[in-house]
């Protein structure tokens, strides 16, 4: 099986086409009923014996006398179309049959038979097979008596290369698997653990247990949490899971289901950022795997704003289902090469790699069957026609990839899947690894322009925006009420928890309308708890400048509640400003408020009550009337001090004129100013002003000489 032998020297578009054809489904053909296979060598040395054990049909008896056993090794399948050929009845043609007699077959219960069959390379001889190179052959398996076929099986057998043929490359084979029971709240917004959640963590605890090649698994945080809280039996369940993820990848999830694209088309990239984290912060209290970013699950409708984030919290590829591939913008549907990696365009010249699931594989896992052993090497030989293929269009299969899942990502049979991984594991030419691997050592396809580049739809349905909206709205309406209680009431921490679940889809929209009306109804008691004076309000008098108002409030509650008091008025000032204060649980409380008057005379005042945060009002304003006379005294006050500064100015008045006149008399009797008489009398013998006086006479206060 080299390359330099197989190599058809097809164009690249032939092999596109070619590796995307899917085989068809696994049908009997048989002209007699089908034998069941209980166990085969399926992977055989060039030197090596092919020992199968096979069960009759019911209905056809334990043959007797003359009876046979024909084993006829076909030429070999190249191609996964030619498995799926061979599975469907057309066969190729014989190579080499074996004859087997009564005396040559063991039979380990009554209606079973085993057929052992030696295989050669070089010669012909009647005992053996001959299987001359390494390849994937069909073997077909007849039983005849008195010369009717009775039963027969077709079934394959992969010779493996010798030590001095050319080994085959191995093609990678990576598989996922997720829990897919919707995860469901009660109306406490508590995750409810039922019966069918319970039985699927069982299975995957199974199979993982059970599986040969890794699995990368995701399961919802929020439910591994809630079984291991729920019981000791899920606790111990749990605890398996546990165990059994040792050999397996982890992928990151929610802790609680949040659609990623919803909440990018919300503005909640933060949100969905915050819900990743704890999700991963729940599973590592749970599973010593650590959670990894690196995978993401495309299982639901994805925008390109959810890929893009997705793509910056640290995804490195996707991995999606065939039949949403097919459904996006400018897929190239079933003429994808699905052993490469496509690019998933998330914004301008932004792309992230993505794996599409093996369309065949995916069926075969999905489908059910009653013959696990026999589909199982149907399928590894499907595989190994994949790996093949690969090689003969001049790929290298180390560079290519295989991933493998169900429709939606649910757990296959636990029998067939066992079975499955078990030989899967155990056939040269392919390589069991981790999506991660898978991610890094895949080729991405290319086309005749280069990378393959699939568009993300703009949007997806469904809108989270009301739920944000809700979530925000109650968030500051629960901050306002609870700046009421006292310290370390427990009632913020639950309003918090249901507020902060709203967004989920684990709830529904009549669930979120039911914990919304709940919370308003607690928030809305509480503040009816708080009662204030009458509407119509009362008056009061201030005699003084200052003074206060004694208001008196009610708390119908049982506990202590913090309340903001405020008065207002266009003509009195209140220093202290708005009072928080504390009201007794079930009695009346007198807030006496600090009071300033700038006027006489009758004052609108206004009393409103508050949260302490938020300004929001607990009941209408109550309106006071403020009696104002305390400014009458200071009126007369003022009165007299004006007289009284009269008067002073009338008293210094006189006295300083009566000063004046005396100075004047003095300086007149004077003897330097009464000289003998030097002419006539003129009778002008009045006193002098003050202007007759010398300067120092004028201001002189000694009384005349």
């Amino acid at each position: 099986m080299s390359r330099r032998t197989r190599m058809l020297g097809l164009t690249a578009g032939a092999a596109l086409l070619a590796l995307a054809v899917p085989t068809a489904p696994t049908v009997v053909s048989a002209a007699a009923p089908e034998f069941e296979l209980l166990s085969q060598t399926f992977n055989v040395a060039a030197d090596g014996t092919i020992v199968m054990t096979v069960r009759l049909p019911a209905g056809v008896t334990p043959p007797t006398g003359d009876f046979r056993v024909l084993v006829t090794a076909l030429r070999p399948v190249e191609q996964r179309d030619d498995v799926a050929a061979a599975i469907a009845g057309d066969l190729p043609g014989e190579i080499d049959t074996v004859e087997l007699l009564p005396l040559a077959l063991p039979r380990p219960a009554a209606d079973q038979l085993q057929i052992t069959v030696p295989v050669e390379v070089t010669t012909r001889t009647k005992p053996a097979l001959q299987m001359s190179r390494p390849a994937v052959y069909p073997v077909f398996v007849q039983l005849e008596q008195a010369g009717e076929p009775t039963a027969e099986l077709l079934t394959f057998v992969h010779r493996v290369p010798s030590d001095i043929e050319e080994a085959d490359d191995p093609i990678p084979v990576a598989m996922a698997v997720a829990t897919t029971e919707p995860v469901t709240m009660d109306d406490d917004a508590r995750v409810v653990v039922d019966r069918d959640a319970l039985r699927e963590l069982e299975e995957l605890t199974a199979l993982l247990e059970a599986s040969a090649i890794p699995i990368a698994v995701r399961v919802d945080a929020s439910l591994l949490t809630a079984v291991a809280d729920g019981s000791t039996a899920g606790a111990e369940l749990v605890e398996r899971f546990n165990a059994a993820m040792e050999r397996h990848d982890l992928l990151s999830s929610p802790i609680l289901p949040l659609d990623v694209s919803q909440a990018a088309a919300a503005g909640q990239t933060n949100l969905f950022t915050q819900w990743l984290r704890d999700g991963e912060d729940a599973l590592a209290q749970l599973v010593t795997a650590p959670a990894q970013r690196t995978i993401a699950l495309f299982d639901t409708p994805l925008s390109q704003a959810g890929g893009a984030v997705l793509r910056n919290l640290g995804a490195r590829m996707m991995v999606v289902p065939g039949d949403v591939y097919d459904l996006l913008p400018d897929s190239l549907g079933g003429f994808t090469d699905t052993t490469q990696l496509v690019q998933l365009q998330v914004a301008p010249d932004v792309t992230v790699d993505a794996a599409v699931v093996d369309r065949v594989a995916t069926d075969d896992l999905a489908r059910p069957t009653d013959t696990p052993l026999l589909t199982s090497i149907e399928m590894v030989a499907d595989l190994l026609g994949v790996r093949q293929q690969v090689e003969d269009f001049g790929g290298d299969p180390r560079r290519h990839g295989i991933t493998l899942a169900t429709p939606d990502f649910a757990m296959p049979d636990l029998e067939r899947f066992t079975a499955f991984t078990t030989l899967l594991a155990d056939t040269p030419g392919l390589r069991p690894t981790t999506l991660d691997d898978l991610s890094v050592r895949t080729d991405q396809l290319l086309g005749p322009e280069g990378p393959v580049v699939v568009n993300l739809p703009a949007a997806v349905d469904g809108d989270l925006q009301p739920r944000f909206d809700l979530a925000n709205a109650l968030g500051l309406e629960a901050v306002s009420t609870a700046s009421m209680l006292p310290a370390g009431d427990e009632r913020l921490a639950e309003w918090n928890r249901l507020i902060g679940v709203l967004p989920t889809t684990a709830l529904t929209d009549e669930q979120a309308d039911g914990i919304a009306q709940s919370l308003r109804a607690e928030f809305q008691e509480l503040k009816d708890s708080v009662v204030v004076p009458d509407a119509e309000g009362f008056s009061f008098n201030l005699t003084g400048r200052t003074g206060t108002v004694p208001v008196t409030l009610r708390n119908d509650a049982d506990i202590p509640l913090r309340v903001r008091v405020r008065l207002t008025s266009s003509k009195l000032l209140f220093p202290d400003g708005d009072q928080t204060v504390v009201l007794a649980p079930n009695s009346f409380t007198e807030v006496k408020v600090n009071i300033e008057a700038r006027s006489n005379g009758d004052q609108g005042v206004t009393l409103e009550v508050f949260t302490p945060l938020g300004d929001v009002r607990l009941a209408p304003p109550v309106p006071l009337t403020a009696s104002i006379s305390a400014l009458a005294g200071i009126g007369n006050l003022l009165t007299g001090a004006a007289l009284l500064m009269l008067l002073t100015w009338w008293v210094r008045h006189i006295r300083r004129n009566h000063r004046a006149r005396k100075a004047a008399e003095a300086a007149h009797r004077h003897p330097a100013t009464t000289g003998p008489d030097t002419g006539p009398d003129t009778g002008d013998d009045q006193p002098t002003g003050d202007d007759d006086l010398s300067p120092d006479a004028a201001t002189s206060t000694l009384p005349p000489s």
